[in-house]
């Protein structure tokens, strides 16, 4: 979507440089009722502007809302996993086995990288899972 806005810009742009020579073109040759066409051109140029400038905004809002989204959903999971095998570490009064985060922890750092990798687990983790949703929703055509 981001390379589309891009390239909608530079169209956009250019079709206005192309209107500014071609009114001043005509203003040279004194031809009145060019210049008006070209005006309405402009104005019509502008609201396209204002338009594009809405749109960009507003999918700027929607990526970052979505990307909060998916951040607080992977958070809560965590915290409903952790609090689960804490629950039942309490129950068999001994310490919790944080199977998944073990396992998480080493799959992310494999694929992460070492050189990539923060010392605490928590992040490594949510930074591998983020990728997996953003390689997924490339893959499905969500987003690019």
């Amino acid at each position: 979507m981001k390379q589309y806005f891009k390239k909608f810009e530079e169209k956009l742009q250019v079709a206005e440089e192309k209107l500014d020579i071609l009114s001043e073109w005509h203003i040279a040759k004194g031809h009145n009722g060019a210049t008006e066409i070209a005006e309405e051109c402009r104005v019509a140029i502008t609201e396209l502007w204002i338009e594009f400038y809405g749109l960009s905004e507003a999918y700027k809002k929607a990526e970052a809302s979505h990307d909060d989204f998916v951040k607080s959903n992977i958070e809560n999971l965590f915290g409903s996993l952790k609090r689960h095998d804490e629950e039942i570490g309490e129950l068999l009064n001994r310490k919790p086995n944080y199977i998944l985060f073990d396992t998480l922890d080493k799959v992310s750092r494999e694929v992460l990288g070492a050189n990539n990798c923060s010392t605490a687990p928590e992040g490594n983790i949510e930074r591998y899972l983020l990728n997996l949703v953003r390689k997924d929703m490339k893959e499905r055509g969500i987003t690019k």
